[in-house]
């Protein structure tokens, strides 16, 4: 009984091909987490300093992120039978919500820039659904907080509010973080 059960053990371990096949996508995982957070960490860093992204960073960052974003569906592709499932409608939301969010920067006259829509359309490239919801929803917190104390701070030194702005890409900083340490910590 014991060298049957020994026997299946072997039997469900991990092929050498298997093996090769795993490393291959943890690398390609790893990979995408690195060239998310350097295309993060040059958006913050130009964003903060100029108030614009360059319109290169922002070219080669899209054509990176479209193999990541294509090999994270290829298994809806490459199954027996293809359909339409939820989780594969799922994972197109945040490019279309970029997609969104791009028009709207034409219809809002500056509320959003134009370089921050291009930001989350690059970001959701590299995420799946429920990172990005959670990574633009913290932006979102995080930038009312900012405003909240940019306001107090200004009506305190009674300075005018319509000329404050201030770039919404390090707004993005509390949420990356945690993507961060969830990536690294698993």
């Amino acid at each position: 009984h014991t060298a049957g059960g020994f026997s299946l053990y072997f039997k469900s371990f991990p092929r050498k091909t298997d093996l090769h096949l795993i490393k291959m996508i943890f690398f390609f995982l790893f990979f995408k987490s690195l060239c998310f957070f350097l295309f993060f960490l040059l958006a913050v860093v130009y964003d903060f300093r100029n108030k614009s992204l360059p319109r290169y960073l922002i070219q080669i960052f899209f054509i990176v992120g479209i193999p990541f974003f294509l090999f994270s569906e290829w298994h809806y592709f490459f199954r027996s039978s293809f359909s339409f499932t939820l989780p594969f409608l799922y994972s197109f939301y945040p490019l279309f919500f970029s997609i969104f969010m791009l028009a709207f920067t034409k219809w809002s006259k500056g509320a959003l820039g134009e370089g921050d829509a291009y930001f989350l359309l690059c970001s959701s490239l590299y995420m799946n659904y429920m990172s990005f919801f959670f990574f633009f929803l913290s932006a979102l917190l995080s930038s009312a907080i900012v405003s909240i104390l940019l306001f107090l701070l200004n009506r305190k030194k009674k300075k005018r509010m319509n000329e404050l702005s201030f770039p919404f890409i390090p707004c993005f900083i509390p949420g990356a973080l945690y993507l961060f340490i969830q990536i690294f910590s698993a």
